[in-house]
Order: C-alpha cells, then sequence, then structure tokens
C-alpha cells in the first residue's frame, strides 16, 4: 500500500511536489496556513495542473488550512516551506503528531533537520525522523494551480537524522524518484550541498540598481555576469574550505550546478555560463523586489550557519562575513537571533567529533 502524503507549504514548489505525487496515484492533502493561495486550487475541483518537463494534472484528496485535518491518517509529512517557516509548521504540528510519523524538509536548508530534531526531542517526539532533501527537487514557478515545472534534478541528495533511518525513509520516495534522489551520508553533507546561500545573495546583491528601478531581468540568463560568479566562486571557496575542515565530501559550484541539470546546459565552460546558457531557468524572473528569500532566507539560514561553523573550525570566511555586513547595512536587518547558528542551535560546546557525531545520530 503507498504511503499516505501531507504537504505543508502551496507556493511554488508545494504546489507542484505535490501535484506531481497525485498525478502519480498518490493520496496527497495540502495545507497552507493562508487561504488565498488555497482558494484557485478548491475553485478547480482540488485539481493542480503540472505543465513544462513534466504535463499533467493531480487532484489532491485534501485542501486545508487545518494543521490538524492535512495529517489525520497521513504517514509522512512534507515541509516545502522556505526555510524559516520550517520550525514554524512543525510547532503547529506539535500536537497532533505520533511516532509513527515521517517528517521531510523539501529542502532542509542547513542544519534544518537538525533544528527540527531538537524540537521534537523537547517535546518527547524524538522517534519521529527527520529528513531533508539538499535542494528542491523540482525547479518550477506555479501561479494559482497550475505548476510550471522546468526541470527535475539529477543526483540530488536525501539524508535523515539519525541516519540509520536514511534507507527506510527514502525508500517511499524511491518508486516515484529514485532515479533523481541519492543517499547522504549525514545531514551535514545536504546542508553544504545546498548551493542557493552562495547564489542568490550576489545576484540580489550586484543587481540592486536593477531591482529597485523595477527593472525585470531574467534572474539567472541575465543577473549572473562574469563578475557575479566571481563573488559566487568566492563565498564557494570559503563554503569548500569549512566542508575540508569538517571531513565530509562535497563538491564545487560549478560542479553543483552541472550535475543536477544533465541535458539543460549547453555550454558548461565557466560558472556564470552554466547559468546563461540552463535552459531549465528560461523565464525565471529575479523578484519585483529586493527583499526575497534570496536574502531573508540565504543569509540567516546559509551564509551566516556557515560563518558560525569557520569560526568554530578556525576557518576564515572573509567574503561571507563581508556578504552579511552589507546585507545588514542595506536593510537594517539583524538576523543574529533567527539564524542557524551553532550558539542559537545549541552545539556552539561541542568539538569537532561530538558535533560530526551529533549530525549522524541526533546526540553528541
Amino acid at each position: 500500500m503507498k504511503p499516505k502524503f501531507a504537504f505543508f507549504g502551496a507556493g511554488n514548489l508545494g504546489l507542484a511536489h505535490a501535484g506531481h505525487m497525485a498525478m502519480h496515484g498518490y493520496d496527497v492533502s495540502l495545507c497552507n496556513r493562508t487561504g488565498s493561495k488555497l482558494q484557485p486550487i478548491v475553485e478547480n475541483n482540488n485539481e493542480i495542473l503540472l505543465t513544462g518537463a513534466v504535463s499533467g494534472k493531480g487532484r489532491v484528496t485534501l485542501v486545508t488550512e487545518s494543521y490538524e485535518e492535512a495529517i489525520a491518517g497521513r504517514d509522512i509529512i512534507v515541509v516545502c516551506t522556505a526555510a524559516p517557516g520550517h520550525r514554524y509548521t512543525v510547532d503547529k504540528l506539535l500536537p497532533f503528531l505520533e511516532p509513527r510519523h515521517h517528517i521531510v524538509l523539501h529542502p532542509g536548508y542547513m542544519l534544518g533537520a537538525v533544528e527540527i530534531h531538537q524540537l521534537l526531542s523537547q517535546h518527547n517526539l524524538v522517534d519521529i525522523p527527520v529528513s531533508e532533501l539538499e535542494s528542491s527537487l523540482l525547479t518550477c514557478r506555479s501561479e494559482g494551480n497550475i505548476a510550471s515545472i522546468k526541470a527535475m534534478k539529477h543526483q540530488l541528495g536525501f539524508a535523515t537524522l539519525p541516519t540509520r533511518r536514511n534507507r527506510k525513509c527514502m525508500s517511499p520516495f524511491l518508486p516515484l524518484y529514485g532515479r533523481y534522489l541519492h543517499a547522504r551520508d549525514s545531514v551535514m553533507e545536504t546542508g553544504m550541498l545546498n548551493l542557493n546561500f552562495v547564489i542568490h545573495p550576489p545576484i540580489s546583491l550586484l543587481n540592486t540598481i536593477s531591482i529597485d528601478n523595477g527593472q525585470r531581468f531574467l534572474q539567472y540568463h541575465d543577473g549572473v555576469t562574469e563578475h557575479v560568479a566571481n563573488l559566487m566562486e568566492a563565498m564557494d571557496d570559503e563554503r569548500i574550505a569549512v566542508c575540508d575542515a569538517l571531513g565530509i565530501p562535497t563538491m564545487s559550484l560549478h560542479e553543483g550546478q552541472k550535475i543536477p541539470y544533465p541535458t539543460s546546459i549547453w555550454d558548461s565552460s565557466t560558472l556564470a555560463s552554466t547559468f546563461r546558457t540552463n535552459i531549465a531557468y528560461d523565464g525565471l524572473y529575479h523578484p519585483d523586489t529586493l527583499y526575497s528569500r534570496y536574502i531573508w532566507e540565504d543569509v540567516p539560514y546559509g551564509v551566516m550557519p556557515v560563518i558560525s561553523l569557520g569560526a568554530a573550525l578556525g576557518v576564515p570566511t572573509p567574503v561571507m562575513e563581508a556578504v552579511v555586513g552589507i546585507c545588514k547595512a542595506m536593510f537594517r536587518m539583524d538576523w543574529d537571533r533567527e539564524a542557524r547558528t551553532l550558539e542559537n542551535l545549541g552545539l556552539s560546546g561541542l568539538n569537532k567529533r561530538e558535533f560530526l557525531q551529533f549530525m549522524v545520530t541526533g546526540n553528541a
């Protein structure tokens, strides 16, 4: 019998992923904390239309704003919100969770599974495994009840806390996504291989004038020049140095762009060209505001955690620190309290061995 899924977050990814699984015969519920995102789906008999690289339609069983209704009788909970919504969503679910449940963060971002594991542990729900994907499985945009899928990524990492449960937790996804998913050894690997935090902030920051002046541009085709790519690579060098200090495998940003899109890029000679010639990025415009998730997600939930790790390991991260400093000045924001740093997660007192053990077992 197929497991039953509950999806939380009806944005681009949540709508596309829920619709894709429903199209393939899975029993799916979809929940969003505001009804405006759900109304177009309800008005279309709970149907989600898929276009682009995947075409068809899927009818979700239940569309609701109720967290309790959404998980009633469900086995797997897939959280497709941006990283700041992970804790909010699971906190709302706490009264209704049972040990049989399995939570999947799609994607987990940096230390996402760790934060949720800690939250569950505080409420005596430590037996619930928390898995995460290292990035979005579907490159997509959604509007109303229509999800436009540009591509499905290949060799996308999947990890679980604790790691010993990864095989079992990954297995329900394999009939549909087996050719796309790849098991990682720990949630530290998946976190470090979510490369958005070295991609998005440079594009937004170095295209500030265009964004502030209301000039639309294609986020990756127009927004990534050689100089923008240079900043990405400088940040990526620091990310790789932190991975090396931890002793965990990784890959460069350049490779990380080519591998998920094996047939979409027609010029991969430079990092900039991999963005500018990737047909999966056709029609993807930068948001019309500078303060988008490319800042408020990628900085506190990506860049700042890596800086924190670097400081603990004695690895300098001056470029990342400069990016954070510029963002704090530009937006007059201070993300120090919400960022997924070692300090905020209560992990700053662990040595390297204890930290790596925690990433595998959930215990120091």
